[in-house]
């Protein structure tokens, strides 16, 4: 074959990464055109991204000119895999951006590395929704693939114009414009930068580790009498519920009627913050009560989604059981995914199901070989039914219906609208047949989301809420016990589960200023509330009052940014020594 065909090969694999980059840039258009209020120049932040991936096109040109300095084909090879490998990454980060309003994190990879086999039935399922467009990918990257590899001519002047035209690109990929000082500018930097600037792994040295340790003073706890109340309690966590999906809650779309319904006949909480970005920060934060900030250990800690986590000592088992309370968890999802059931073994749970419970055979499984969130309620329902002892429980339930690609159950098709609704008219039959039972009188009905929906922000969102949009949840208590009652305005979040739930069943009870109360008939608001930001992988929002302010994580240099509380260094010490605490590290 002639050589000539390898020239056509590299004109293709250089067109295609442009066309890439100006995907990116259509992406970052539309997310800040999305958010009105954020920018004014959409097309600025647009040009900033695609000036921002001149450096890695300045890198494809060197691999591209490295293969015609020689007419060996084992010498050009390597230089034609690595471009490849350069542009499956730069690919699969926009795949990212487009699916989940996030970016390729090493951390994540590493992360999700042990749950591959979840992790591949997720992507199918993902790409099944688009069987039309994946075959015409698949059909490209294919052709470029074979074309990429083939032999190319020694072209040494050929050779020294990539290398001109990548320092150029170079050049300009180092500029760093005003529009990289916005919000959301991790989304202009290349896959390259963003990864560099991962300051959330690096280690603390052992003279930063003694002087936080001398400096740090631990809040003293306040103790009063606790309620004494055994209601049996469910916790029902509706899988990426977000504000804008409720219009009670300051959603600019109607999904959610049932849900509003019932928050206006019982309680209601709009400035709910969720501690994580994820379904298992949410867990972590909820059922531990700490919030869900990496430990490190130097070795990319995301490898185990709940390594510092598994300590029942404080989690709601171990809270409840000594009031002679049952714990369950209820799942359709795969509770193997990322050794979930293996966390909730540990945490002292008396019992556990996911998708291989025997009362989902026969329903179509979706993502995470989920049945729909009809099943669960039905599993629930039965396992009520059929609990004849005196013991309260308390049952978790995890949702997945509205889990990206957002299937709606009614027609198999893919839509946030559609799911969202699907989900909203099974929380309002599941209410219904709680009330037929009686379960109110008695119990206590907790309904919330996990984390934000991994979408980018809507403009009534962001008029709204701010940068803080992206941390909050709806959350409705509904009970017919004499609790919180109407719209309940003070900032609670996810940790204020364990420190509610105990003020609520036990007879005396201590909390720490970060621990809020809401299930009593006057709720009472911690200090402060925090969230693990999924867009700044390496910074914490801290909320106080009407403010916001971050820490950002970066080993001995880690410091806090923006106004500060009156605790504020008591706080940030608190947070340091947690997380050595929880690392591979020697504390002195």
């Amino acid at each position: 074959m002639s050589r000539s065909a390898g020239n056509l090969g590299a004109f293709i694999f250089l067109t295609l990464f442009f066309l890439l980059i100006l995907v990116r840039a259509t992406l970052i258009y539309t997310a800040y055109t999305s958010i009105k209020g954020v920018s004014d120049c959409p097309s600025c932040m647009a040009a900033t991204a695609m000036q921002q991936d001149a450096s890695l096109f300045a890198l494809i040109f060197v691999l591209t000119g490295c293969t015609y300095f020689t007419q060996r084909y084992w010498l050009q090879l390597p230089w034609s895999l690595i471009g490849i490998a350069s542009l499956g990454i730069f690919a699969a980060d926009i795949a990212i951006i487009r699916i989940f309003s996030q970016r390729l994190y090493l951390f994540d990879l590493i992360k999700f590395n042990k749950a591959f086999k979840e992790l591949m039935k997720f992507i199918n399922a993902f790409l099944a929704t688009h069987p039309g467009k994946f075959a015409l990918v698949l059909a490209i990257a294919c052709t470029v693939l074979i074309l990429t590899l083939l032999p190319r001519p020694r072209r040494p002047r050929l050779a020294l114009g990539c290398f001109i035209v990548a320092a150029a690109l170079a050049l300009l990929g180092q500029w760093r414009p005003v529009t990289l000082n916005y919000i959301f500018a991790e989304w202009l930097q290349n896959v390259i930068a963003v990864n560099r600037n991962f300051s959330l792994d690096r280690p603390y040295g052992n003279s930063y580790i003694k002087r936080i340790t001398a400096e740090y003073v631990p809040p003293q706890p306040v103790c009063s009498p606790g309620q004494a109340r055994h209601p049996n309690i469910i916790i029902l966590e509706v899988e990426s519920l977000s504000m804008n999906h409720s219009r009670l809650f300051g959603g600019e779309y109607d999904l959610m009627p049932h849900f509003d319904a019932i928050a206006r006949n019982h309680a209601w909480f709009p400035n709910f913050i969720a501690n994580g970005f994820t379904t298992d920060g949410g867990l972590i934060a909820m059922i531990t009560g700490r919030p869900p900030i990496p430990a490190v250990t130097g070795q990319r800690q995301g490898a185990d989604a709940f390594a510092g986590f598994a300590d029942p000592q404080g989690a709601l088992p171990d809270l409840l059981h000594p009031e002679g309370y049952s714990v369950h968890f209820f799942a359709t999802g795969n509770l193997g995914f990322l050794d979930q059931n293996k966390w909730l073994e540990a945490l002292h749970f008396d019992s556990w199901e996911g998708a291989e419970s025997q009362f989902y055979n026969g329903w179509k499984r979706y993502v995470f070989d989920a049945a729909e969130d009809k099943a669960l309620y039905l599993r629930f329902l039965q396992w009520l039914d059929q609990h004849t002892s005196q013991q309260p429980f308390l049952a978790f339930l995890s949702t997945l219906s509205t889990h990206l690609p957002f299937i709606d159950p009614r027609d198999d098709k893919p839509s946030e609208k559609g799911a969202f609704q699907y989900a909203d008219e099974q929380i309002g039959i599941f209410y219904e047949n709680l009330k037929k039972r009686g379960f109110f009188q008695k119990g206590i009905l907790l309904v919330l989301g996990d984390h934000h929906s991994m979408r980018p922000l809507r403009t009534a969102e962001w008029k709204r809420f701010g940068d803080s949009a992206l941390a909050r949840t709806p959350l409705v208590l509904a009970t017919d016990l004499p609790l919180a009652r109407g719209e309940i305005t003070g900032v609670f979040q996810q940790t204020d589960f364990v420190s509610s739930l105990a003020d609520l069943v036990k007879t005396q009870v201590c909390r720490t200023p970060a621990q809020g109360v809401f299930l009593r008939a006057t709720p009472i608001p911690a200090a402060y509330a925090l969230h693990v930001r999924g867009d700044k992988r390496s910074e914490i929002d801290v909320f106080f009052g009407s403010q916001q302010a971050q820490i950002v994580l970066d080993g001995d240099h880690s410091y806090w940014k923006g106004p500060k509380p009156a605790e504020w260094n008591t706080i940030f010490n608190g947070i340091m020594l947690d997380r050595i605490q929880r690392s591979n590290i020697p504390h002195p």
